[in-house]
């Protein structure tokens, strides 16, 4: 991927995120991180030895260890050109020269993505909460991405246990929110992430006891949850939990899309009975609104009808009359076509007029100005267009200088 590519990356992920309005919170800083996270982690990286990842750039150092064995290593910029012996054989210096191109690419990567990241940071935050870290000259050019959101993790408050009092109580009811069982899963465990940010944990037995009471509850699975309850202890884990209920809910989908039924809330799938001679007050009202709507839309179409007929039946007449008007005009065209005008009779006296004859060439005719073809008469000494320094006794057989013009033109 292209440092190009990288900019346009993150350029567009910031134009559909909603910035934050005031101090961000941890559900913000968390929901900050689940944007730029899937993208780094989609950059090729470290290609040469393929152990680490761009996601290092704002991941905590110890989750960042946790997942890839050791701390993120800040890439320092290679050479313009590789080091190379003089005397090296084509193949050393052919992968001495891959090894170089790797590196390049690696370190524009992490160059582009650190430069797109701290923008997407600032972009979506208002300065006044990092306005900390801004140097009087260079401002943010030297604040790298992990000092932003390091900064906002230390100074926006984050998570506090007694923020998460009311959790707990709060995911008895997530059950009922829920649009089915694989939302309802989603919320336990992003509820479970939340607790263990402002370190107290919630065990996978706890989410699994709290799920398990919310079903038996609510009396739905009824043939699942029997299922569940026969299992032996040591099996009835979190993770399977999540198997068993997700069959369950797919189970139950498919039997209301069998009756008809579409499945369109948590009660839908869950297993709340559909009773079609139980139909709500705000039903009718709806339904009444409805066919008021189709009546009105129906006489307006008749309205609309009756004005198109009325516009038919004028186009008609005026075509009709169109029709009349164009025979009359074809008929006086036809008339004139045929009919021999003055101007046509003169044409043909005009043109037997005969042209006057053309003036005959003397024959050995010469004049000074003039040359050899002049008319009968028409000699150097009766020219009346005479040249400067014309000769009045020049002759054909003596030109004197004069002209060549048309000389032979009776050979």
């Amino acid at each position: 991927m292209t440092p190009e590519e990288i900019t346009t990356l993150f350029a567009t992920a910031a134009a559909s995120f909603q910035t934050f309005v005031g101090q961000p919170t941890d559900d913000d800083l968390t929901a900050l991180r689940d944007v730029i996270y899937p993208l780094l982690l989609d950059i090729p990286y470290d290609e040469q030895q393929g152990g680490h990842n761009l996601i290092g750039l704002v991941e905590p150092t110890a989750l960042y260890q946790a997942r890839w064995a050791n701390p993120f290593p800040i890439p320092i910029r290679p050479p313009a050109y590789p080091a190379i012996a003089d005397d090296a054989t084509p193949v050393v210096r052919a992968r001495r020269e891959a090894e170089h191109a790797i590196l390049t690419r690696d370190y524009t990567s992490y160059e582009a993505a650190e430069r797109a990241v701290a923008k997407f940071i600032r972009d979506a935050v208002d300065e006044v909460w990092y306005r900390d870290l801004r140097h009087p000259r260079s401002y943010y050019v030297t604040v790298t991405a992990k000092q932003l959101i390091d900064h906002l993790d230390a100074n926006c408050g984050g998570l506090h246990p007694s923020d998460l009092v009311r959790l707990p109580t709060d995911m008895m009811t997530y059950y009922t929110e829920a649009d089915g069982i694989p939302e309802y899963i989603n919320m336990l465990e992003e509820a479970q992430r939340k607790s263990s940010r402002a370190n107290l944990p919630i065990a996978d037995d706890n989410l699994m006891a709290i799920a398990s009471t919310a079903i038996l509850a609510s009396g739905h699975f009824p043939r699942p949850t029997d299922e569940w309850e026969a299992l032996p202890l040591a099996l009835r884990t979190w993770t399977a939990w999540k198997t068993h209920y997700r069959a369950a809910h797919l189970a139950r989908k498919r039997q209301l899309l069998a009756a008809g039924h579409a499945p369109g809330g948590a009660h839908a799938v869950t297993g709340t009975e559909y009773d079609p001679t139980t139909i709500p007050q705000d039903t009718y009202d709806k339904l009444d609104g409805y066919l008021n709507n189709i009546a009105a839309a129906a006489t307006n179409d008749g309205k609309l009808l009756e004005r198109m007929v009325e516009s038919n039946t004028r186009l008609a007449s005026d075509v009709t009359s169109l029709t009349a008007s164009v025979a009359s005009l074809t008929a006086a065209y036809t008339l004139l076509a045929n009919k021999i005008t003055p101007e046509a009779t003169q044409r043909p006296q005009k043109m037997q007029q005969k042209r006057p004859e053309r003036v005959k060439a003397a024959a050995n005719g010469y004049c000074w100005t003039h040359g050899f073809r002049v008319r009968e008469g028409h000699t150097s000494a009766t020219c009346t267009g005479k040249a400067e320094g014309h000769k009045n006794t020049a002759t054909r057989a003596n030109t004197m200088g004069g002209s060549n013009a048309n000389k032979g033109w009776d050979t």
